[in-house]
Parts: C-alpha cells; sequence; structure tokens
C-alpha cells in the first residue's frame, strides 16, 4: 500500500484500497461518486446552506485525481483520505 502525503492528509490511491477489498474500481469509483452526492445534499437544508461550521466536506474524504491507465489515457481516481476508507470501510482500517 502506498500512502501519499497530499496538504498534510494521508491518502490511499483508490485504485490500491479497490484491490484491497476486493472491488473492482469501476464501482468504487461509483460509490464514492454516490457518497459526495450524499455528502452535498447533507450541506445544503431548504432554508439555504448550512453553517460552515456544520459542512461535510468532501475532500476530507476524497480528493479528486486521475492517472495514465496503460494505453497512456487519463483516467479518474480518488486519493481517499483515512477518513474516506473508514467511512467506505468501517472496520477496515485500525488506527
Amino acid at each position: 500500500m502506498t500512502v501519499k502525503n497530499i496538504h498534510g492528509r494521508q491518502a490511499i490511491d483508490s485504485r490500491e484500497v479497490a484491490e484491497m477489498v476486493g472491488k473492482q474500481h469501476k464501482h468504487l469509483l461509483r460509490d464514492i461518486a454516490g457518497y459526495i452526492k450524499i455528502m452535498k445534499e447533507a450541506n445544503e437544508s431548504k432554508f439555504g446552506p448550512v453553517s460552515n461550521e456544520l459542512k461535510i466536506e468532501p475532500s476530507e474524504f476524497f480528493i479528486p485525481s486521475t492517472y495514465l491507465d496503460s494505453k497512456g489515457e487519463t483516467r479518474p481516481c480518488y486519493l481517499i483520505t483515512k477518513k474516506g476508507f473508514r467511512l467506505c470501510y468501517p472496520g477496515k482500517c485500525s488506527g
């Protein structure tokens, strides 16, 4: 597992996470998109955006990134922080 330091936060490439948990990367990307959508919706209310203290920032969990595939094409991935990993896979992350 390769842990990267991104602006003071440790993160793992979503491709590695998918392999670790036995999931296809495209399915993990779909799941992450769903989590991000829920977080963004939670930041809104029928009375307007919630206060900054209550906001759930998707970037605290998932950092958009890209990689080059075997054909040299740019593909999407995420750098998943420890918070993101714990959200997606509670019980699989110690510490």
